[in-house]
């Protein structure tokens, strides 16, 4: 992914789905329960923006803890070079 290609995703996103990818990184992340909660939008609100950065191949869904039910959102690096375009966009 370029850097035009990333600023053109951070562009097209929805102001959620952004404040959803400046919150969540490679290694860590809040849950969606933690995300809704920072939020302020619903579980399913969460759970959709991580389906949509999943199927836009930025990001990963997993569990937050072995044993843990609890699921978050872990960029991958396409999803990194977004996060970035998004904070630069916000910057601006």
């Amino acid at each position: 992914m370029t850097s035009e290609d990333a600023a053109y995703f951070a562009k097209t996103m929805t102001d959620i789905q952004r404040r959803v990818i400046e919150l969540c990184g490679k290694s860590r992340t809040s849950g969606y329960t933690g995300l809704a909660e920072k939020l302020s939008v619903s579980y399913a609100g969460a759970q959709q923006v991580g389906h949509f950065l999943q199927a836009a191949n930025l990001a990963t869904i997993k569990l937050l803890r072995p044993g843990y039910n609890g699921s978050g959102i872990f960029l991958n690096d396409r999803g990194e070079l977004v996060k970035q375009a998004v904070l630069k966009l916000g910057k601006k």
